[in-house]
């Protein structure tokens, strides 16, 4: 998964966080260093990679997708690495998946020829920027997300001095967040884009599932989503023709599940693509993607991919103070780590490269962050210079925090550096 950045013409030095002082290297020389993290061999913070586990995620859900006959478009934005969305449609995905205009030019720039903009593009000048970004690849595939009249219009506008341009739309529905709430304004939509002939060829229908849970009980929100998703789809075949080869996207990493329950025997009996757009299931986390596949575990046939799903990221610190009894000091905080949807969690603690007891019913909790400090409770059993490893919460907003991440082997070594591609 090595990408272009980090290959041997670029110098990577200590200007970056984990590289010791003194040292430059290029990311393909970095397995000589034998660096361990445990062993703090590297300056602290870092974010790393455990490649086993994301290769094993990514060969599971693949085979989960393939053996319920739906499509996948991971969303890129988790972890923007260009490298590891080709990785995924070179081992059997339809495309990929991206939510701005950097992320769709650096995707397309990077070999990617099929991708979903899963967001409207917004008025004159989103739709210019689109339409400026798409030129130079002629020969890619891109759907994009319509949920108004407005936005079909303005895209149309966008493209009409560039007839080398062109688009497939997909009518989005939704609750919560963008997308056409009824089928009345989803038919506007289907109309609008058969007005352009073909300029913004009409290709089906987009949502986004988790944007309408509103509580505990999500049913009664997914039953009205999809029936939704279901009679605009009947409406679009009908304006676009039976023998037009039609998409129907839906789907994040919480509620996979309950999109291919719903949706895949529906666009089987109508010949349409159901394409899943999970992108953070590949990585997992220690909370917020935890909870969720432990949900899907429980309740639904997909349970043995969910449950086999294993956290992909580390997040490794010193304690660098223990100012009060029961209080230690590690060096990390929120510029390095995830914290909108729940702290780190300390999964393991080394002293001297060798791993320490800490308990599991009173070990270590961090309790806050402040933007370089981070404050660990029940510490007792931690010293100055011990190093932890943590888990994180929210795989998207780990990986924007860095330019790069460290990649381990089986053995906890750094066999590879990996850029992320965030702008």
């Amino acid at each position: 998964m090595t990408d272009a950045a980090t290959q041997s013409t670029t110098v990577i030095d200590a200007r970056f966080r984990g590289i010791p002082p003194g040292v430059a290297l290029s990311g393909g020389s970095v397995r000589s260093k034998n660096w361990s993290p445990a062993r703090g061999d590297m300056p602290l913070p870092i974010l790393t990679l455990d490649k086993s586990a994301l290769l094993a995620n990514t060969k599971r859900f693949l085979d989960y997708a393939d053996d319920a006959g739906v499509l996948l478009a991971p969303h890129a934005k988790t972890p923007m690495m260009p490298a590891f969305a080709r990785s995924l449609v070179e081992q059997g995905a339809w495309g990929a998946t991206v939510a701005n205009i950097q992320q769709l030019y650096t995707l397309l720039d990077a070999g990617l020829t099929r991708l979903i903009y899963a967001s409207p593009p917004g008025g004159a000048t989103g739709a210019a920027h689109l339409v400026k970004a798409i030129k130079p690849f002629p020969q890619a595939e891109i759907l994009v997300f319509l949920d108004s009249v407005e936005a079909v219009k303005t895209l149309h506008a966008a493209m009409a001095e560039s007839d080398d341009v062109k688009i497939r739309g997909l009518v989005e529905l939704g609750f919560g967040r963008t997308g056409a709430r009824k089928l009345e304004t989803a038919i506007g939509i289907r109309d609008a884009m058969l007005s352009t002939n073909g300029k913004i060829a009409l290709a089906g229908v987009a949502t986004y599932e988790a944007a309408a849970v509103q509580g505990a009980d999500y049913r009664p929100a997914f039953d009205e989503l999809f029936q939704l998703v279901e009679d605009t789809f009947l409406a679009v075949r009908d304006a676009a023709g039976k023998e037009t080869s039609l998409t129907i996207t839906a789907g994040g990493s919480m509620y996979f599940d309950e999109v291919v329950a719903r949706l895949a025997p529906f666009a089987r009996e109508y010949g349409a693509s159901l394409v899943l757009r999970s992108g953070a299931i590949f990585f997992s986390d220690d909370g917020l993607y935890k909870q969720a596949l432990e949900s899907v575990a429980r309740r639904s046939a997909s349970s043995q991919v969910a449950a086999s799903i294993r956290p992909v990221l580390s997040l490794w610190a010193e304690v660098i103070s223990r100012p009060e009894p029961d209080l230690a000091i590690c060096g990390f905080g929120m510029r390095d780590a995830p914290n909108d949807q729940g702290l780190p969690v300390i999964r393991r603690a080394f002293r001297n490269g060798g791993q320490l007891d800490i308990g599991s019913g009173a070990a270590p909790v961090v309790e806050k962050l402040n933007d370089q400090h981070a404050f660990v409770r029940q510490s007792e059993r931690l010293c100055v210079g011990d190093i932890v490893e943590l888990g994180i919460s929210h795989p998207c907003t780990a990986f924007q925090r860095w330019n790069l991440v460290y990649g381990l082997d089986d053995e906890g070594i750094v066999d590879e550096i990996l850029a992320t591609h965030f702008g």
